[in-house]
């Protein structure tokens, strides 16, 4: 692989650096992928994302700048080998950001979120969830375990207390039928893949169904097709183009309140010439300014 040249770059387009209490914008890493069941290489993801980070100006696409956007990198948490075991002390950790920052997490399998969202319903008590993934990761036994990738979801709505009514499923093309029947039995709202790249509609009623909420987004990068993200543990063709992932989060996310975004399942070993991890970056970035936008 041919490295960028990033001499004379600062991280995170250079808006980093700044103390963690008076941060707009919290970043951590947990560099984990102990649940995964298929391909390793998602724990590498946090070094690799914050690797490439200079090379995003801090400049939204539409022509909108960041500076002044305070942006504090507490550094990756250690998951340990079983985040079964581990999940409270990382959400503890993450528990202690202050809540006017948005938080940002930079996974590690799916299975990251299981603390992350425990930490973000303690410091939003009214938190809903916008899961972004081909997978609703929701049954309670799968690929040979409780805390495998398959479980993500349905481990942390049971350790956060977090509503399954309260979270939207989008970007949904492969099911097991227990999760499914999970959702029908919830009345959860999921919009698949097909109806997303197919209808802009479909965008606006998850932002109908999240609008006035504080609204913490997991974004599974295999919700992205793997011609747009092949660096993944598990891709799953038929997936949105990174465009229109991108369109999507905007509209969705129009009337909510930010307060988080982690971004898992990069895999650096797995992908080419960084397109996921840079996929991974733009994703981060955008979210940022719809963000500091309504910030502001």
């Amino acid at each position: 692989m041919t490295e960028m040249h990033l001499d004379g770059l600062k991280p995170w387009g250079g808006l980093a650096g700044n103390p963690l209490g008076t941060a707009d914008v919290v970043v951590a890493g947990i560099p984990y992928d102990g649940s995964a069941v298929y391909r390793k290489g998602a724990a590498l993801a946090p070094m690799r994302i914050r690797a490439l980070s200079p090379v995003m100006p801090p400049v939204t696409e539409d022509a909108r700048s960041l500076d002044g956007l305070k942006v504090h990198d507490m550094g990756d948490l250690d998951a340990g080998p079983d985040i079964e075991r581990s999940w409270s002390q990382v959400a503890d950790q993450l528990a202690a950001v202050p809540p006017s920052a948005l938080l940002t997490v930079l996974g590690g399998d799916h299975c990251t979120a299981i603390s992350t969202l425990a930490a973000q319903a303690r410091r939003h008590p009214d938190l809903a969830v916008l899961w972004v993934d081909a997978h609703p990761d929701l049954n309670d036994f799968s690929r040979g375990g409780r805390w495998t990738c398959g479980c993500a979801m349905r481990r942390a709505l049971e350790v956060s207390s977090i509503g399954p009514a309260r979270v939207v499923i989008a970007g949904g093309r492969d099911y097991d039928p227990e999760e499914l029947e999970f959702i029908r039995a919830r009345g959860m709202l999921l919009v698949s893949a097909s109806e997303l790249a197919g209808d802009s509609g479909s965008a606006r009623m998850v932002a109908d169904a999240l609008d006035g909420k504080s609204l913490h987004v997991t974004f599974d990068i295999d919700a992205l097709d793997p011609a747009f993200a092949p660096g993944t543990e598990i891709p799953s063709s038929g997936g949105l183009s990174t465009r229109q992932a991108l369109d999507f989060l905007r509209i969705a996310t129009a009337g909510s309140k930010l307060v988080g975004i982690d971004v898992v399942e990069v895999s650096p070993p797995l992908d080419h010439q960084d397109i996921t991890t840079l996929a991974a970056l733009k994703l981060i970035f955008e979210f940022w300014g719809m963000f500091w936008h309504g910030k502001r």
